[in-house]
């Protein structure tokens, strides 16, 4: 099986990424800053290996992708919404590292890398919706601005070294282990709820996003592993807006009581509505959510009510 290395394995997505190439018999090597990696899932296997790493350390980059197969790139110094403020750090972590990281692969022979992009920042504002691949990309974050370039790299890479890289560009991920506590609508939103402390909504909660399951996305990065495909770019999510307010209702079905909501007002970063057409992700990876939205807010919340978590935060 392929030996996999997972930058990024002890967040959010790069946790439920690694226990699913587990599942599936792979060797992986999950590396983040971190010591602990209690986000994984531990499995009755001796083919997991943690290994402490600080991404701007190209050195040790260098070191850990030699003699890998897939490398997953899921690390993310800045958000969306934090992004702008400092955005040459947002050039020097993101893009800069990241470019190391391509050399080094190409440099050492992996065979593929899996970068996970931003389907919710790459394009902008989007004048038609759903959004394809094929769609005008014009960020209006660093954040976005740094993706869409790393993904511009990839492709060099692949044009100049033979590195075959997909970036996937995901909606808005959400599920178990989602601990942030400014980043993400549904987990902010729970949190709050579980702390007691109302919801706060930028704008009037009619901004559309799209929202798609971490394990769905997971199974996506598995899938795009394994893809002999051309495609290069491909988005990943429901391909089904929800705006705030319908959200909100939805919530409210599952945690079976009303939702305290404070109204502020909107955010010049937010663009009012996107989702993304997924027929790409369909036809090349054969691909599809399996989660819908309600049932993944239900397992998101009986995950929350069995860790006890209950950071306060406001969210977009």
């Amino acid at each position: 099986m392929p030996r996999c290395i997972v930058f990024g394995a002890n967040g959010f997505i790069g946790s439920h990424v690694s226990a699913a190439l587990l599942r599936a018999g792979h060797q992986v090597i999950a590396c983040d800053i971190t010591r602990d990696f209690s986000m994984i899932p531990r499995v009755p296997t001796g083919r997991l290996e943690t290994v402490t790493v600080d991404f701007l350390d190209s050195a040790l980059v260098r070191n850990v992708v030699r003699g890998a197969e897939w490398v997953f790139h899921l690390v993310a110094t800045t958000l969306p919404a934090t992004s702008n403020a400092n955005m040459v750090f947002d050039i020097e972590s993101n893009l800069a590292a990241s470019v190391h990281l391509l050399e080094a692969c190409a440099d050492t022979g992996v065979s593929k890398l899996l970068f996970a992009s931003s389907g919710g920042t790459v394009y902008g504002s989007p004048t038609i919706l759903p959004v394809s691949e094929e769609a005008a990309t014009d960020p209006i974050v660093s954040y976005g601005i740094t993706k869409l370039a790393i993904e511009k790299y990839c492709n060099l890479f692949t044009r100049l070294r033979g590195l075959k890289a997909v970036c996937l560009r995901l909606a808005n991920a959400y599920g178990p282990r989602h601990v942030g506590s400014i980043q993400g609508a549904i987990p902010v939103f729970l949190k709050c709820i579980l702390a007691g402390k109302p919801i706060v909504i930028w704008g009037d909660g009619s901004v559309v996003r799209d929202y798609v399951y971490v394990e769905d996305v997971a199974r996506a990065f598995q899938l795009a592993a394994e893809y002999a495909g051309e495609q290069r770019v491909i988005n990943i999510g429901s391909g089904t807006g929800v705006s705030i307010r319908q959200l909100l209702a939805e919530i409210e079905a599952v945690v079976q009581r009303p939702c305290g909501v404070e109204f502020q007002g909107g955010r010049p970063f937010d663009i009012s509505q996107i989702y993304l057409d997924i027929a790409r992700a369909r036809r090349e990876l054969n691909w599809s959510p399996r989660v819908m939205l309600r049932e993944g807010l239900q397992l998101t919340w009986n995950a929350m009510l069995e860790s006890g978590q209950s950071a306060v935060a406001t969210a977009k």
